[in-house]
């Protein structure tokens, strides 16, 4: 929620102009009720067609500028809501560039992507509802009991008595939503975890005729999520008879009383229609407020569930005194130097003790079994972990010492599952590097040996490239990956592959420069 205020503190202006125009919007959809008034007052009453027309004029003069004005405030309101989606979403991409795997885990793919998209979806929708149904409610009502008091004093009491009635009625289904609204998101959550697993394991489900059990999984999944929103409408299908019924008793309160006025001669017939329109307004605006009323939780569950991850302290930080722009000292490039890691949780570290240092100009090769350690390695070598001993330095600078962009800038890496993002073979390729020339690419692209089936394209560099680079076999995504780490020309490259063998081969100790 913080996060939230911070944004529209910084949108007072805008703020201040939604809040003007919706004050010119209530006055012009108060008006109309007070121009049906005089015609039938003045116009029908004593028979006068020419004040008919000149206020019936003036009555479709207002309802057009009114029109326009609550055209006005709405693009306002759309236009406030997508910032908000904006800035949110630009926090979240931020934070998660700092946050360790570790910490990321803890969040999930599945949660990260429902809260980027799903949850900041839903705090722009209920933010548009609220500036447009929510903050003229009060206006209106106010506004709406003033100039029913200016009519007849004797009348204002009924439109109280249905507010204050509505507005127990709001209370009690506030009351009864909110767990269930505060519950959807979670379920959201799981939806997308289990379509997800489904989607990308489509081949693991098959090759092991799983299909059956995925199915009833799945499911399981989306029966517990219908059953939240079912619960939900439930209450809302309990609410909308109870409205239209207070509603039907205050009009018929407001016609006897207001009848029993113009018989007494204290009362015009115009003057109980205007009336009667303000308390439907003031009843239909509370009522479009109660829909929106009961979304606010879920908003304010969305709020923080992007809050638990804007406000978790990320484990790796730079540190204050980093050197911006590290020296080069010695021909070690990288030196591991009684290094020890375990990750959260487990009972035995993964590396103990471990030294080892790559020179410039040499390939060392980390060999190894499953498990032995060798992605843990390049893991902390990239610093997406921090080692609970000893120490790693690169060009004899501890990577602790180094901001984390001038450690990345510095490294090429190739990972061992390849990746590739959606867009062209060029952007893919110059993922490191932006300002690569063709010359670059050709050249990086040949030593990979990638330049055959690149030149079958038909588009060749500019060939497109889907999600995750699933229109190319897995040695042709390995090639490309292998040539944009090459592209990026940065002292040493990181190669995971697949290759494991059941002995770690001894390392050779070096003294530290």
């Amino acid at each position: 929620m913080n996060h939230l205020i911070t944004f529209l503190k910084s949108k007072k202006g805008m703020l201040g102009v939604i809040f003007l125009v919706t004050l010119m919007q209530v006055f012009g959809i108060l008006l109309v009720p007070f121009f049906v008034a005089q015609i039938i007052n003045v116009g029908i009453m004593e028979k006068d067609i020419d004040t008919i027309l000149w206020i019936g004029l003036e009555m479709l003069a207002a309802a057009g500028i009114t029109a326009l004005i609550s055209l006005w405030s709405s693009y306002l309101c759309a236009d406030l809501a997508s910032l908000t989606g904006k800035h949110m979403r630009e926090l979240i991409f931020d934070k998660t560039q700092f946050l360790s795997i570790s910490e990321f885990n803890q969040f999930g793919t599945a949660s990260m992507i429902t809260r980027a998209t799903g949850d900041i979806t839903i705090i722009q929708q209920t933010m548009i509802m609220i500036t447009q149904l929510i903050l003229p409610t009060p206006l209106i009502a106010v506004a709406a009991v003033v100039m029913t008091g200016m009519v007849s004093m004797e009348l204002v009491y009924i439109p109280l008595a249905a507010m204050v009635i509505f507005m127990i009625l709001i209370l009690v289904l506030f009351k009864k939503a909110s767990p269930v609204s505060r519950t959807i998101q979670a379920r959201v959550d799981r939806v997308n975890r289990i379509v997800r697993e489904s989607v990308v394991g489509v081949r693991v489900i098959r090759a092991f005729d799983n299909t059956s059990y995925e199915q009833k999984r799945s499911d399981d999944t989306f029966v517990a999520y219908a059953d939240n929103v079912i619960h939900l409408n439930r209450i809302f299908a309990m609410f909308n008879p109870m409205v239209w019924a207070i509603m039907g008793i205050t009009m018929v309160a407001v016609v006897w009383f207001g009848g029993y006025l113009v018989l007494q001669a204290t009362t015009q017939i115009g003057s109980i229609m205007a009336v009667m329109q303000y308390t439907v307004i003031i009843l239909m605006f509370l009522m479009m407020s109660a829909m929106v009323i009961v979304m606010v939780p879920r908003m304010i569950a969305c709020l923080e569930r992007i809050s638990e991850v804007l406000d978790t302290a990320p484990e790796i930080a730079d540190d204050r005194e980093a050197e911006a722009s590290p020296s080069v000292k010695g021909s070690k490039l990288i030196v591991f130097n009684d290094v020890s890691f375990s990750y959260q949780g487990a009972e035995e570290p993964v590396l103990r003790n471990l030294s080892f240092c790559c020179e410039a100009g040499k390939t060392t090769a980390i060999i190894g079994g499953t498990g032995s350690g060798k992605s843990t390695i390049a893991a902390l070598m990239l610093r997406l972990y921090d080692i609970q001993e000893g120490q790693i330095l690169v060009a004899g600078n501890d990577i602790r010492r180094m901001t984390q962009h001038d450690l990345r800038e510095s490294i090429s890496y190739v990972p061992q599952k390849a990746f590739l993002f959606s867009g062209t073979i060029a952007e893919n390729l110059r993922t490191g590097k932006p300002d690569a020339t063709d010359a670059d690419l050709r050249q990086a692209v040949k030593i990979a040996q990638a330049e055959a089936f690149i030149t079958t394209l038909e588009a060749g560099y500019q060939s497109p490239v889907a999600q995750g680079g699933s229109n190319f076999s897995g040695g042709q995504k390995q090639r490309l990956c292998i040539a944009r780490a090459l592209v990026k020309k940065h002292p040493f490259i990181f190669l995971m592959t697949a290759f494991q063998h059941s002995i770690i081969k001894p390392m050779r100790r070096c003294e530290v420069n």
